[in-house]
């Protein structure tokens, strides 16, 4: 596995992740988010799914995507 690949999504998702973490723990001690309100946990669910919806993106345009040009499989 080329790792020149691997890193910057490491660097990006992993730092992205950290950022995110602090700010819903932010959200909850502040009182801005209670996941006793559904509009809230509904809130929560979509910023955590479009995390790992983006990170797959990432990742099949990362690692399948230079196959298709050499007429790969998908």
């Amino acid at each position: 596995m080329d790792m020149m690949r691997v890193w910057p999504i490491v660097c990006e998702f992993g730092i992205g992740a950290i950022l995110c973490l602090i700010g819903i723990w932010c959200g909850l001690r502040g009182g801005y988010l209670n996941l006793k309100n559904a509009d809230d946990r509904r809130l929560l669910l979509i910023l955590v799914g479009g995390y790992f919806f983006l990170l797959g993106i990432m990742c099949i345009f990362t690692f399948l995507s230079p196959n298709w040009a050499d007429g790969g499989a998908l």
